[in-house]
């Protein structure tokens, strides 16, 4: 066994080897059926040849994050950055070696952003997709969920157009209820958004009495002073 040093900082981290936890891992693998595994463009090992012979480099580089809240604190100092994912091997030394989230607390979040995209994603009049679950369902499914989203997103899932509004996702451990969330860029186009939003079901398997709601960052209303949310 081959234990991988990861630097993940102050994070709640699984100290150890992949064999520690390759059982988790598995089990949540398993989950994620093979139409969606067929939609996830990694690029061939030939690409690679010239930056790495012994890894899969990944579309777009990613950012790590956790978030864990402490009112005394500012919210930026809440936010502790894990490390950054470029090639699918860094995801899954990412993924094996931090607690899953049925081991979180309330109040705590993993985020993962494109890359040069999480200093500015919440001030510029974006928003995000939110897929609500009942916290009695954490164990059951939201790890799943994460893992899945997330493996969608590094692997290009949506496709190329509809990933350029795509800045990454982020999970809530709440009490009132988890929160997995898609974040987009600034748009007008209604149709992207909703189009984004129906993928978003579409790939995690969203079964269709399940609402998913956007959520603009800044709030926007209507004449009638009603905030303006979009809902599949």
């Amino acid at each position: 066994m081959t234990t991988i040093a990861v630097n993940l900082g102050h994070l709640p981290v699984e100290t150890g080897t992949l064999s520690t936890n390759e059982n988790r891992t598995q089990e949540l693998s398993n989950n994620i059926t093979s139409s969606i595994i067929t939609n996830i463009e990694f690029p061939s090992l030939h690409q690679q040849q010239q930056s790495n012979d012994d890894k899969l480099l990944l579309r777009n580089a990613w950012g790590t994050y956790f978030y864990k809240a402490d009112k005394q604190r500012d919210w930026k100092q809440n936010v502790i950055y894990i490390t950054s994912i470029n090639y699918v091997e860094d995801f899954w030394s990412f993924y094996t070696h931090t607690y899953g989230l049925r081991d979180l607390t309330n109040g705590s979040d993993y985020m993962l952003f494109k890359k040069a995209r999480w200093e500015d994603v919440s001030s510029r009049g974006g928003g995000k997709w939110v897929l609500t679950i009942d916290p009695k369902r954490r164990k059951r499914d939201l790890d799943g969920y994460w893992l899945h989203l997330m493996l969608l997103l590094i692997g290009n899932a949506f496709g190329s157009d509809l990933s350029a509004f795509i800045n990454g996702a982020v999970v809530s451990l709440r009490v009132k209820g988890d929160r997995l969330a898609l974040w987009l860029k600034k748009t007008e186009d209604f149709h992207l958004m909703k189009l984004i939003g129906m993928k978003f079901k579409d790939l995690l398997n969203i079964p269709s009495d399940i609402q998913i709601v956007y959520e603009y960052h800044e709030p926007k209303f209507d004449e009638y002073n009603n905030e303006i949310r979009l809902i599949i």
